[in-house]
Parts: structure tokens; C-alpha cells; sequence
């Protein structure tokens, strides 16, 4: 295995065939959804945070695979950065706002969405909200909002707009701002 920081925001893993055997990878089989393939990465990326110092932390990655001729493969792992942190112009997000009752299952939705559905959700912020947890969510499947009601099964739905979002945000208590997902997925 070759781990090279091509730069501070692009890393590149190059796996031969044995290197596939042994963390049970195929080209063919890698997707993203599957839960083993999500772990594998994981662990890639944790070992090249200790041998060459990529630490994409709070940004959004995007992973793309290439095939190699000896049966391996090439992962390159760019951080998007602050480069998608402003509303895009052409998008109008609505933000959508669930409230959970306790801490164990606002992180179980945090790991669970994050796993399935990061790619879907532009932004999250978390804030304490009396005794409950709310999270403001902004979903780019506007279409057929995979993601709200995924969530929907784990916590309850207060309402969606700027309003509420801004109602939250003045009378909560900020936890964690624009990444709540992410923090939450990459710490539990």
C-alpha cells in the first residue's frame, strides 16, 4: 500500500492485489452503501491521518476509485473544504428542524443518516433545546426527501423553513454548528 499526500487537500492510496485480498475489497464490489466498503475506508483514512498527516476534519470528502491493471485500485480522497460551505445560488435549501428526546438516539440517527444519506444533507446544526436536542437540517433531495424521512423514523418532525430555523437558533443552545452530522458520525 502507497499512501502519498499529493497535497493539503487531496490524498492518494494506491492498493495492489494483494493489498485488496487482504482488506477483502474488489473494484467491482466497492459501494459506498455497503457498510464494509464504508468501514474499509474509514480504516484507510485513519491509517494515512498517522503516516502522511491528511487530516480532512469538519469537511466534506470526495472519494473517487480508479481500477489498476494488476487488480488493484487507486483511491484519491479530496476535502471539499470551506468550498461548499455558502448556499449554492441555484438551490433553495429549506432547512427542516427534528426534535429528539434523548441522546442515544439522536446519535444512532446522526450515525445512521450520515452513513446513508451525508451525500443529501448540505448542512446540519445541533442545539439544545429545553430538554430536547434539535436538529436543523438543510436536504438537497428536495425531490423526494429521502433524507427528512429517514430521520422522520428516529425523531419528530417540529416544521421546515428559515422561521423555525431562526426560532431555533435564538432560543437554543448551540452545540454544534453547519456539520453536526459529521462531528457526531466521526465521534460515535
Amino acid at each position: 500500500m502507497d499512501v502519498v499526500l499529493l497535497n493539503a487537500e487531496k490524498l492518494e492510496i494506491a492498493l495492489n492485489c494483494a493489498d485488496m485480498q487482504k482488506l477483502d475489497l474488489s473494484y467491482e464490489e466497492m459501494d459506498y452503501s455497503d457498510e464494509q466498503t464504508r468501514k474499509t475506508l474509514v480504516a484507510l483514512l485513519e491509517y494515512a491521518k498517522t503516516t502522511a498527516n491528511f487530516h480532512p476534519r469538519g469537511a466534506k470528502l470526495l472519494v473517487e476509485v480508479f481500477p489498476r491493471a494488476d487488480g488493484g485500485c487507486v483511491l484519491h480522497f479530496t476535502s471539499l473544504g470551506s468550498r461548499f460551505r455558502s448556499y449554492p445560488s441555484h438551490l433553495a435549501l429549506e432547512p427542516v428542524v427534528f426534535e429528539f428526546s434523548g441522546a442515544d438516539t439522536l446519535l444512532e440517527a446522526s450515525v445512521k443518516t450520515f452513513a446513508r444519506y451525508s451525500h443529501r444533507i448540505y448542512k446540519s446544526s445541533l442545539y439544545r433545546y429545553r430538554e430536547q436536542y434539535r436538529l436543523v437540517v438543510y436536504p438537497l433531495d428536495y425531490s423526494d426527501q429521502l433524507s427528512v424521512y429517514f430521520l422522520s423514523e428516529f425523531a419528530r418532525k417540529v416544521g421546515q423553513g428559515e422561521i423555525l430555523a431562526a426560532y431555533v437558533e435564538e432560543h437554543g443552545e448551540l452545540i454544534i454548528a453547519d456539520n453536526a452530522l459529521d462531528t457526531l458520525s466521526e465521534y460515535f
